[in-house]
């Protein structure tokens, strides 16, 4: 690492407050990092989590050289940390707690860090102050941690860490948007003493940064205030119980190989050391260090438990253990959703040139409370943002996603999005203006909370050739022009919905009734609770597609139900040429086959599910007089058909090759 410093490296210190109680220390945190700002440069911010009380004692008490802002995102320290990175327009953004106070040159330690430009992040030293003077006898140095802190087995300064401890912490502010800043599923809420927001952020700032560093800086200090209220084996057990279930969440969000790597070095290297050294300071005259080696057990049991625990409440949710299309709805605890609420579009793209006037269809909406996430899925080309920059509306966004494929790239929109409603067209659509409007109405007439997807008509931008008039005579997209709900039992849905649906024979594990990837809007918690899109399918990835048919599954089998809204409507630019179909007609039979092909795998129920429905399905998906294909024109090529035959049968062959190279989805909440 290189040891200059960086003069015009502008710094904005980021202090996340919500406690009344902590104002002491809060103040004491404040000036310490005022004394070593540089005026011209750095700026230091307060978040204040919803507490207005103490956002007006803040700004009357800093009335100069402090910003003091209010947490714009939903209660919690990830909202907070998101609102004061938002704030700021600073290279580097320095994350300190309320009641932690920076040592002197801390800050000019951050800056000789930041020189390096291999450095995307650093975890500062955290040394506990302990307001009792002294920890308790029977507290092991190992877990420091459960009240944030510095502990036994962390690496020496200089050294690479997975990810930072969250009272001192750097992370330079573009690299940090581009991860999508910090999980809302992740992190404490006021005095919950949940964890592992840093741990997803270092986690994916590799991820998109694959050649970058996160460091430990041990100039670059703190000095953190442990209140006897933590000295207690009460909070001890609980924060351990709380770290293991934050653990599990992390674990399905990134695999567990990424989410636990660096907890089984701990538990082997570390805790089995410690609890030797206990055993051996009790054994000559130290009789606490019995009690130390007794606690550093108990907090790695209630830890372990609460991972487990966890893991299995996650599991048996993700199975649908709710009564599917229960009257009370999976979405009954919510908010109802309002004919003003904010929508979330998300494009994702390539940079094809239809972009542009995608774009400019949506930010047309006559609906204007929403938002324009697009995805740029190429980013290393910059075509997308090139394409849409002649668009002066601060509703766009453009985010990139290097992990090619469309699910990647739509989870990563979901991700940013801020709406509770996200919608989903492609960079080859054109909506029509009352599209989110009329999606809208669909989810507002959902008394019941059962509506998890809604999706609309798609109809052809013209038929300039005789293929695009096949394409729209066949309705591969077109469902219709009656309203229809599609869920696993019929019960709970309002007469403006339309009816329900018939069950055919490959229901719902085909769903392609149910709409198509170019014009679907998700609720946000629905498509939270099926994982996201599986990054293993969808364009881009061997598979070529069954992204969306595998999530409409997904989400009937999770309880949710579909609803059909044939007056929203999305004009999709059909193929123009055989080439092309010939390609998008492969694609079809692919994707389908390698989502049922990760039905077949995913266990002897999901494998049954499909055996037994073998025969009809592929009477189905064969015959020329089944419901699939009565609708093909007569003109339709023999040669279409063979090849979405032959993709039927490739389809399970590439599912596999895919799984090889992905390990799933994003979390998105």
């Amino acid at each position: 690492m290189t040891s200059k410093t960086t003069p015009g490296l502008r710094l904005a210190v980021v202090v996340c407050c919500f406690s009344d109680e902590r104002r002491d220390d809060l103040d004491l945190g404040v000036r310490a990092v005022r004394d070593q700002l540089n005026p011209e440069t750095d700026e230091l911010i307060v978040v204040v989590d919803h507490n207005e009380g103490l956002q007006a004692w803040l700004s009357d008490h800093f009335p100069d050289g402090v910003t003091v802002v209010p947490n714009h995102e939903d209660r919690g320290l990830s909202g907070a940390r998101n609102t004061g990175t938002a704030a700021t327009q600073a290279d580097v953004v320095v994350f300190l707690d309320d009641d932690a106070t920076l040592r002197p040159d801390g800050l000019d330690a951050v800056r000789t860090a930041f020189a390096d430009e291999r450095i995307v992040a650093i975890g500062g030293a955290v040394h506990a102050r302990w307001e009792a003077g002294a920890p308790p006898a029977w507290f092991p140095e190992e877990f420091g941690w459960v009240v944030g802190c510095d502990y036994r087995g962390l690496p020496p300064h200089g050294s690479e860490i997975r990810n930072p401890i969250g009272a001192a912490m750097a992370v330079r502010r573009d690299a940090l948007m581009k991860a999508g800043g910090f999980s809302h599923r992740l992190g404490r809420v006021g005095s919950v003493p949940a964890g592992c927001e840093e741990t997803l952020m270092g986690i994916e700032l590799r991820r998109l940064f694959p050649d970058s560093r996160i460091v430990r800086i041990e100039d670059f200090a703190v000095d953190h205030t442990v209140p006897r209220s933590r000295a207690k084996l009460e909070y001890f057990t609980n924060r351990c119980l709380h770290e293991g279930r934050s653990k599990a969440i992390l674990s399905a969000m990134v695999g567990a190989g990424a989410g636990l790597s660096a907890e089984r070095s701990f538990v082997l290297r570390t805790l089995t050391t410690g609890a030797a050294r206990c055993l051996g300071r009790g054994v000559t005259g130290t009789p606490s260090a019995f009690a130390r080696a007794f606690v550093l057990v108990l907090g790695l049991f209630v830890t372990a438990f609460g991972t487990v625990s966890r893991s299995l409440t996650t599991r048996g949710a993700a199975a649908g253990t709710a009564r599917p299309g229960s009257s009370t709805g999976r979405a009954a605890t919510e908010a109802a959703i309002t004919a003003d609420e904010l929508v979330s579009v998300v494009i994702a793209t390539v940079g094809r040139p239809s972009l542009l006037d995608t774009a400019k269809a949506v930010l047309a909406q006559t609906h204007r409370n929403l938002e324009l996430i697009v995805v740029d899925n190429r980013p290393q080309r910059g075509a997308a943002t090139a394409l849409v920059a002649e668009l002066d509306d601060p509703r766009l966004r453009v985010v990139e996603e290097p992990v090619p494929g469309v699910s990647a790239a739509r989870n990563r929109g979901a991700w940013h999005a801020h709406g509770r409603l996200v919608a989903f067209t492609d960079d080859d659509a054109l909506p029509d203006p009352d599209w989110i409007a009329r999606v809208l109405k669909t989810f507002v007439a959902d008394e019941n909370g059962i509506v998890g997807i809604v999706t609309g008509r798609v109809l052809g931008t013209d038929a300039a050739t005789v293929e695009q008039e096949w394409f729209e005579e066949a309705k591969i997209f077109d469902k219709g022009t009656e309203a229809t709900v599609w869920a696993m039992c019929h019960e709970g849905a309002t007469a403006e919905l339309g009816g329900y649906g018939p069950h055919g024979p490959f229901f719902p594990y085909t769903a392609g009734e149910c709409g198509s990837g170019n014009n679907m809007v998700f609720r946000k918690t629905a498509l939270a609770s099926i994982g996201g899109f599986d990054e293993r399918l969808g364009t881009g990835t061997p598979t070529r597609g069954g992204e969306d048919l595998d999530s409409f599954r997904a989400a009937l089998l999770d309880g949710w139900a579909v609803a059909y809204n044939p007056l929203a409507v999305v004009r999709h630019y059909h193929r123009d040429n055989m080439d092309d179909l010939r390609v998008q007609s492969y694609g079809y039979g692919t994707g389908m086959a390698a989502s049922l092909a990760k039905l077949l795998l995913s266990g002897p129920s999901g494998a049954w599910a499909i055996i037994r429905r073998f025969p009809r399905g592929l009477h189905m998906l064969l015959s020329p007089t089944s419901s699939k294909n009565v609708d093909l024109p007569r003109e339709w090529p023999l040669e279409l058909r063979v090849r979405e035959a032959w993709g039927y049968l490739a389809g399970p062959v590439l599912y596999l090759r895919s799984r090889r190279h992905r390990v799933g989805s994003l979390d998105l909440t």
